[in-house]
């Protein structure tokens, strides 16, 4: 089972998508002193109103760990986020039943790996595409002068 489309098809194929880089590149101040504010919850409301129309799917593929962090946009977007799909890798999903047989038989987790591959993936498979060092930010990927233009 390919659980990108599952996530997709579940969005109707219809979705805008956005990448919010927090975690701990929000918290370090000296490498990307921009990030936090940039990508707080009413930065990206006025970042995304002339990108994203009101109303829209609009996938969120981020490392922030509480997702609550992101109530404010649900008044302008239908958001979704990688765990409102995990039906599709539990213990008892396909896709767990068929990675335990290709494992003779032990269980297969669904790693950070595999969760930052499906949600690289969904967003790619966005409408519209913004990503958090190219439309939301000034900050540099790699951090602080590291900006190559």
């Amino acid at each position: 089972m390919d659980i990108v489309s599952a996530i997709s098809a579940k969005m109707n194929w219809d979705f805008d998508s956005v990448h919010v880089v927090r975690g701990e590149k929000a918290k370090n101040l000296e490498q990307w002193p921009n990030l936090a504010a940039d990508t707080s919850p009413e930065a990206l409301l006025s970042a995304l109103q002339d990108k994203v129309d009101d109303g829209r799917n609009l996938y969120i593929a981020t490392d922030e760990p509480d997702i609550s962090f992101f109530d404010p946009l649900r008044d302008k977007y239908s958001t979704h986020f990688l765990d409102e799909y995990n039906n599709l890798w539990d213990e008892s999903s396909e896709w767990y039943s068929e990675m335990t047989k290709l494992n003779n038989g032990a269980a297969v987790e669904f790693d950070g790996y595999m969760r930052a591959s499906v949600d690289t993936e969904v967003f790619l498979r966005g409408k519209k595409q913004i990503e958090t060092f190219n439309d939301l930010t000034r900050d540099c990927k790699d951090g602080i002068n590291t900006c190559s233009s």
